[in-house]
């Protein structure tokens, strides 16, 4: 009897195989030939097994077929690196039985410091979620809108999506084929995983401390607009939604007290205003004393009047601000019967409102009351001349006659009725502020 064509098969498989484990490197022609080799050792196997002839197919040829299998089983990993396999497969459109075609991935070896990325990754996404979380309340605090309903929901989506690459099956599928052209990307999870992460961590971090004091700084923006147009209620909501999203933005909280003043809230604006003073913010000072003024203490607003006067930032105010100041505190001054120096702070704010445009009634109009009572008082010391850019002492007839002419815009017209009776009327007239003075 003679040699049956499976035990030359295996045979010749069984040389082919120990070429193959002697090559260093592997040859293309060596792997395709041990490959087909093995193809045709199960052609014959199928074959025989088909066939209804009785074939008796000795026991050492099927052990040599299972250690020559198990010696390519070894060599699968490498095998899996072979760069034309794939178009080989193409070609030879093995059966997914044929094992041999299909080497399992290589498995990617584990990152030594893999403990290290995980537990940092896990601490970003913890880092992340807080962050989240803060700019989603901050939004979802404010009205309705399309702005807020985003900048509560992107936040969030992102931590969500970049927790779940990072942390779940199905995120890391999702990563492994947005990175699968970066070959050997694949084999450092933890560290993409880490960098996802941190990526993230440093995006919300960058808005949290950026982005939202841009944001509410629009808001503010957008009160302040609506506030000159007489749109209060437009106002006060856009002042709210910056303190929404910056909860120690001090000119936010100086404007909603403007608002609760303009609301007759004095309470809560006194609050908003202490507020905001609490940061340094000098106009707030200034609110808070005139409404002292309004509810006659003005004890309490020289006090904030002279700690604003003495700031060293108040050279770098606005005119406006100054001449408010000295202002207030002339009314203070003579409030409290101090008329000499009622009438230095009220020179000085003269000084600085010729410079504003327009020119401002109601320091000459305070003047012209400081210059009554000391001429109705027969014990006041005289006036000393001014100097250093102080304008002289006018009578009390020229400061009223110089408030009637300032006098000229609808917001005056309190200032305007009492320039008018004071010129009409020699006798003095009792201290007063109109109801809308700055």
């Amino acid at each position: 009897m003679g040699t049956h064509p499976l035990e030359t098969a295996i045979a010749d498989y069984r040389h082919w195989m120990t070429q193959l484990a002697a090559e260093q490197p592997w040859s293309e022609e060596t792997v395709l030939a041990t490959l087909r080799s093995r193809d045709r050792t199960q052609y014959l196997i199928d074959q025989l097994a088909d066939s209804s002839h009785d074939v008796v197919i000795a026991p050492q040829i099927w052990l040599e077929l299972a250690n020559t299998d198990a010696d390519l089983g070894r060599q699968s990993e490498r095998l899996g690196t072979v760069p034309p396999l794939a178009d080989w497969r193409k070609s030879v459109h093995p059966p997914d039985h044929h094992w041999w075609w299909f080497p399992p991935d290589p498995e990617s070896p584990k990152e030594a410091l893999g403990w290290l990325w995980g537990g940092l990754t896990i601490a970003l996404l913890t880092i992340s979620f807080a962050l989240a979380q803060d700019v989603a309340s901050r939004f979802t605090a404010s009205a309705p809108g399309i702005w807020s309903s985003l900048g509560a929901i992107v936040p969030v989506v992102l931590t969500l999506f970049a927790s779940g690459g990072a942390l779940t099956q199905v995120g890391q599928q999702a990563l492994e084929t947005l990175v699968l052209s970066f070959g050997p990307a694949r084999q450092n999870w933890a560290k993409l995983k880490f960098f996802l992460a941190l990526a993230l961590a440093t995006g919300l971090f960058l808005f949290h401390s950026l982005g939202l004091p841009r944001i509410a700084a629009i808001y503010n923006q957008q009160g302040q607009d609506h506030y000159k147009t007489g749109d209060w209620a437009s106002a006060q909501t856009n002042f709210q939604q910056a303190l929404n999203l910056m909860p120690d933005y001090p000119e936010a909280q100086f404007r909603m007290g403007v608002m609760y003043e303009e609301f007759q809230q004095f309470d809560s604006a006194r609050s908003e205003y202490l507020r905001a003073m609490r940061a340094g913010y000098l106009p707030a000072y200034n609110n808070l004393a005139r409404l002292y003024l309004r509810q006659d203490n003005p004890n309490e607003a020289v006090t904030l009047l002279r700690m604003a006067l003495s700031s060293p930032t108040l050279s770098d105010q606005e005119p406006e601000l100054q001449y408010a100041l000295y202002k207030n505190l002339g009314q203070a001054r003579l409030d409290q019967g101090r008329l000499p120096e009622a009438e230095t702070a009220l020179l000085e704010a003269i000084t600085i409102g010729a410079s504003l445009d327009p020119p401002r009634p109601d320091a000459y109009c305070l003047l012209a009351q400081v210059i009554e009572a000391q001429e109705a008082d027969p014990n006041a010391m005289p006036s000393p001349s001014p100097s250093g850019g102080v304008p002289p002492l006018p009578t009390a007839t020229e400061a009223w006659t110089q408030c009637l002419q300032l006098a000229n815009r609808p917001e005056y017209d309190a200032w305007e009725g009492m320039a008018r009776q004071a010129l009409t009327q020699p006798a003095p007239i009792p201290p007063s502020e109109p109801p809308n003075a700055n």
